[in-house]
C-alpha cells in the first residue's frame, strides 16, 4: 500500500492509518465491483407484450396477464427435457388451487392426468435427478403420472446413450419446497461477472429469466422459409417496440418495480428445432441452422470458442428487485455502454 512504501517505519501511526485506509479502499473497490450500484437513469425501450410461465420442465407454456417476479422466476412456475423427448412441449397444464391437470394432443387415448400437489407432497416420496450436472430433488408424482408422461412422449429408455432396456418409464417430479437452495448454473468456460450467489432457480437449465424481443423473432423470420414464433425459444418475458436484437445491449431492465440484470446471452441448442405445437423436430434443423449463419459470438474469445456451434438469441437475466410484471408494462433499460460497472 502506498503509505507503507513512502513512510519510514518509525512513524507507526502513519503506517497504521495507511493500512486502515488501504483496507477501506480495498473493501470499497470490492464492494463496488461485486455489488455494482443500480442505474439511476433509465431509457424506455418498449413494453411487455407476452408473459409466459413454464410450470412443467420442457412442457408447453402458459400465457398470463401478470406474474410475480421472484428469485426463482415468474410464479405460476412450479427431467428429462425436450431435447430427448420433444413431445413434452405439447403437454399443457391448468391449475385449480393445488390441483393440476395435464393434457396433450399426443396422448394415445386422449386422457388427461389430474394430480393434487398437496397429496403428492404428503406422500413424501422424494427422488433425485440431474439437470446439467446439478443434483436436484422432487416429490415423485406416482406410477399413473409416470405412465401418462411416458405414453405422451413415447420415450424409449434405449434412446439415451448409457440407458439400457428394462429401465422404468419416465417419472414426473414436483419440486415443492425441495429446490429452494438451487443456485443458478454459472458456466465454467467463462467468468460471467453478473451472476450472483443469490440467483436461484428450480428446474431451469441456467437462469430463472429469459427475455426476447418480438422484433428479433420477426427479423429472424425474414431469413426463414417457415416462420417461427417466440414459443420456439421458451422466453418468459417477450417485449415489443424495440429494434431487433436491441436486448443484446441492455445491462439492466426495469419493469414496474422489478429490476433485472443481464447475466449472459442465451446460447441455443438443438431444442430450438422442436416445433412446440407438434412436439417434433424440424427436418431441416431450422431455425438453428439459420441462426448459426449470423448469431455466433466472435468475442470474448473463450465464449466464442465454447459456443462455436451455439448461436445466441435472447438474454438470460438475474433478478435484483422482485415485484409484479403485467402485460402492457413499459420496459425501461440501462445500456451497457452507459454503465461502466456492468462487465460482460
Amino acid at each position: 500500500m502506498r503509505s507503507n512504501l513512502v513512510l519510514p517505519q518509525s512513524v507507526g501511526v502513519g503506517v497504521g492509518v495507511g493500512v486502515g485506509v488501504g483496507v477501506l479502499m480495498g473493501w470499497w473497490a470490492w464492494r463496488r465491483y461485486s455489488h455494482p450500484q443500480l442505474p439511476t437513469q433509465w431509457e424506455e425501450a418498449g413494453e411487455v407484450t407476452r408473459l409466459v410461465v413454464y410450470p412443467l420442465k420442457s412442457g408447453g407454456g402458459i400465457q398470463v396477464n401478470q406474474a410475480d417476479a421472484t428469485p426463482y422466476g415468474l410464479t405460476h412456475q412450479t427431467l428429462m427435457t425436450g431435447r430427448q423427448a420433444p413431445r413434452l412441449t405439447t403437454i399443457h397444464l391448468t391449475f385449480d388451487g393445488t390441483v393440476v391437470t395435464f393434457t396433450s394432443q399426443h396422448h394415445p387415448r386422449s386422457l388427461a392426468l389430474t394430480l393434487d400437489l398437496t397429496q403428492i407432497t404428503a406422500l413424501n416420496n422424494v427422488k433425485e435427478a440431474v439437470v446439467f450436472n446439478a443434483d436436484v430433488r422432487g416429490y415423485d408424482c406416482g406410477d399413473e403420472a409416470a405412465t401418462w408422461v411416458s405414453d405422451v412422449t413415447q420415450y424409449s429408455p434405449g434412446q439415451q446413450e448409457g440407458q439400457g432396456q428394462g429401465q422404468p418409464p419416465l417419472r414426473l417430479l414436483y419440486n415443492g419446497d425441495l429446490t429452494l437452495d438451487r443456485v443458478a448454473r454459472k458456466p465454467t468456460y467463462y467468468e460471467f461477472k453478473q451472476f450472483k450467489k443469490t440467483d436461484t432457480l428450480f428446474y431451469a437449465d441456467t437462469c430463472a429469466y429469459m427475455l426476447l424481443s418480438e422484433s428479433s423473432v420477426e427479423e429472424l423470420n425474414t431469413r426463414l422459409h417457415s416462420p417461427v414464433t417466440s414459443d420456439w425459444f421458451r422466453s418468459n418475458i417477450i417485449v415489443k417496440g424495440t429494434p431487433a436484437y436491441d436486448e443484446d445491449h441492455w445491462a439492466y431492465v426495469k419493469i414496474g418495480d422489478v429490476i433485472l440484470r443481464r447475466v449472459k446471452p442465451c446460447d441455443r441448442c438443438v431444442f430450438t428445432n422442436v416445433d412446440p405445437t407438434t412436439g417434433t423436430k424440424t427436418h431441416d434443423q431450422e431455425p438453428l441452422t439459420t441462426l448459426k449463419k449470423y448469431r455466433l459470438l466472435k468475442e470474448p474469445e473463450a465464449v466464442a470458442k465454447a459456443c462455436s456451434a451455439k448461436p445466441v438469441f435472447g438474454v438470460h437475466l438475474g433478478i435484483n428487485q422482485c415485484g409484479t410484471i403485467r402485460l402492457g408494462d413499459k420496459v425501461l433499460v440501462a445500456r451497457t455502454a452507459d454503465n461502466p460497472n456492468w462487465k460482460f
